[in-house]
């Protein structure tokens, strides 16, 4: 039953901004430039629906954790705590979308946020 409504909500569920490759590929110059219309519906209300707002916090923490750590050697512990409730949260999102390399993503980002706070807490 659960797996029925899950389907029947993936497939009422239909992204705007979603591209399918015929429309993006069909040779003409315009379309390389899709990324930017794109771009350009974050700025519309009609873009901030649950799973887009989800992925948008849950790329964001991910960003505030790969940055400073890349650039400057810095971890800030914590922020994992946000990584892997925002991840969890994309995970269900991705299930809206049908997204499975996101969901796998998320699946071993969790994975590795949980070990990382795992070794913070064990080693202070």
């Amino acid at each position: 039953m659960v797996q029925e409504s899950r389907i029947k909500m993936s497939k009422q569920y239909k992204d705007p901004n979603f591209f399918t490759n015929a429309e993006v590929f069909d040779g003409s110059v315009k379309k390389h430039f899709q990324w930017l219309k794109a771009l350009k519906t974050m700025g519309t209300k009609e873009y901030w629906n649950i799973p887009n707002t989800v992925e948008f916090f849950a790329f964001t923490t991910k960003a505030m954790i790969i940055i400073p750590g890349l650039l400057f050697g810095i971890s800030i512990w914590w922020l994992y705590i946000f990584a892997l409730i925002t991840s969890v949260l994309l995970i269900w999102s991705a299930t809206i979308k049908t997204l499975p390399t996101i969901i796998w993503f998320n699946i071993l980002w969790s994975i590795l946020a949980t070990t990382f706070l795992v070794k913070h807490f064990l080693t202070t």
